[in-house]
């Protein structure tokens, strides 16, 4: 037995994980139909996604993974000049949810584009 109460607790083990400063808390954002995503988003979507049936950086990796995403390839911050002026990837929910959010985080204009168009790029 331990001769310490705090002797069998985990120690921590690297950094502690910072959180985005990005991205406001889900509390305090719109709902989704108010930041843009309404029933002609979910029109075009659906369009985008049945022309585009697969990943576009996986289809580069020559992996065949069904696309789920309908991604904006700039951020469009809400703004509703922007949601519609942008050009789209389709993308599955690993490459959305790991390498598009990556790509966001180091980079923003023209080379989070140069990012893209590399993903996107046969290898």
């Amino acid at each position: 037995m331990a001769s310490e109460a705090g002797a069998h607790r985990r120690k921590s083990v690297g950094k502690p994980h910072k959180r985005s400063t990005r991205h406001k808390p889900r509390e305090t954002r719109e709902h989704a139909s108010g930041r843009g995503y309404n029933h002609r988003w979910a029109r075009f979507r659906l369009s985008f996604l049945s022309r585009n049936p697969l990943c576009e950086y996986c289809a580069a990796k020559d992996r065949i993974v069904p696309a789920a995403i309908c991604d904006h390839d700039m951020p469009h911050d809400h703004d509703p000049a922007l949601f519609w002026d942008n050009t789209f990837t389709a993308l599955c929910k690993r490459c959305h949810d790991s390498t598009k959010q990556r790509m966001e985080r180091r980079y923003s204009g023209d080379k989070l584009l140069d990012a893209i168009k590399a993903a996107k790029t046969k290898r």
